[in-house]
């Protein structure tokens, strides 16, 4: 096969046996052969190597009473790896540590920003990511990667940054090369949505679900896919761009995100004469008529876009989380309604909120960059011996 070479086939099951580890709170060797299709010798193979590099630990044996030898069921070590995610949103960014087994250790205040240009936004995002390392390395805990939650679209193999909507100044920021330079670690930058997306299927209402979409409602709107249990990212990193979604308002092509972004919404209900500056505001608000009227009207815009990717996409439930989640049932009815009324072929597709406590953007992408750490890892050292 052109181009092939025996790391290669290596690598592959090196990282499926990872990926499984990870997937399961323990697993034994003979199931890890099982799901994988490696012979038994491979799988003990991998997985010793991955214990002499304390990435893996064997737990105490549970005696089932069957003849035999009792499988020793095994786990990821939650010291394999210890990683900062950041949720870097339009107002205010909040950091959290994680450990490899996804388990929150400390949450970081949220900051909001002095103003909402690059470098204010910088300078924040680097006091809030050197206060939690510092805080982690009073506990003995040494932070090896740094995951990051950004508005896109961006590269993610490059880590720029490239052009948000309604992200001043943010035009092609070499953001991953500027974390790795200053902090001296792996950096890793995702999709806000797509990494929200995985906090809900360790941290919330996905765990149960194979397949799922998760709609991130702030000034921007977003959604991240999780199917057969993973991310899915698309080929170019801009799927789930639920906010582009084309609506035709007065004779005029518009993205949802346009018109029914936070931003549309508190605009809207300031033109009522209300002071609101934030979704907690508009939650104070929902008295006036106008105002529950105007909640309900935007959802329902939101709720179009959802049926239509649930028609596309498939999944067995939608979360919605962002600062509209404050709103509670206000969001949820209308969009259940719209689901309910429009879905094609009537399949029980259920719609709930974000099931995460704590800030789901930062959350999952500590869980991101625990993932792409130890692949890199594996391969690098269990495969390539570097």
């Amino acid at each position: 096969m052109l181009g092939w070479r025996p790391e290669d086939t290596r690598i592959r099951n090196v990282l499926s046996v990872l990926h499984l580890l990870l997937k399961h709170e323990t697993v034994t060797r003979v199931d890890l052969s099982r799901m994988t299709g490696l012979t038994k010798t491979t799988v003990s193979s991998i997985v010793k190597q991955m214990i002499d590099h304390e990435l893996v630990k064997e737990l105490p044996a549970t005696h089932s009473g069957n003849v035999g030898k009792t499988p020793i069921p095994l786990s990821i070590r939650s010291g394999a790896v210890y990683t900062l995610g950041v949720h870097v949103g339009r107002r205010s960014d909040r950091p959290v540590l994680l450990d490899a087994k996804r388990s929150i250790l400390l949450n970081g205040e949220e900051l909001p920003y002095e103003r909402l240009n690059q470098k204010h936004v910088l300078k924040t995002l680097f006091h809030a990511i050197e206060e939690l390392l510092k805080s982690a390395k009073q506990r003995g805990i040494e932070v090896k990667a740094i995951g990051v939650g950004i508005p896109g679209p961006l590269d993610v193999t490059t880590g720029v940054v490239k052009h948000p909507p309604k992200f001043r100044g943010w035009n092609n920021v070499a953001l991953g090369k500027m974390l790795k330079e200053r902090y001296e670690r792996q950096i890793w930058i995702e999709n806000d949505a797509n990494v929200a997306a995985l906090a809900e299927k360790w941290h919330g209402g996905g765990q149960k679900f194979d397949k799922f979409m998760y709609v991130l409602a702030n000034e921007g709107i977003g959604a991240g896919l999780v199917i057969g249990g993973e991310l899915y990212q698309g080929a170019y990193d801009y799927v789930g761009e639920l906010g582009h979604v084309l609506f035709r308002i007065r004779g005029r092509w518009r993205y949802l995100e346009d018109i029914s972004g936070l931003d549309c919404l508190l605009k809207r209900i300031r033109s009522y004469g209300i002071s609101v500056t934030k979704a907690s505001d508009v939650a104070s608000s929902l008295h006036s008529c106008k105002a529950k009227s105007a909640v309900r009207e935007i959802m329902q815009l939101i709720g179009v876009a959802i049926v239509n990717a649930i028609h596309v996409v498939g999944p067995e439930a939608v979360f919605i989380g962002g600062e509209m989640a404050a709103l509670e049932k206000t969001i949820l009815e209308p969009v259940r309604e719209v689901v309910q009324k429009y879905l094609f072929g009537k399949q029980n597709v259920e719609v709930h909120l974000s099931q995460v406590k704590g800030d789901a953007v930062s959350i999952g992408a500590g869980i991101y960059a625990a993932k792409k750490y130890l692949e890199r890892k594996c391969t690098e050292e269990l495969v390539l011996g570097k």
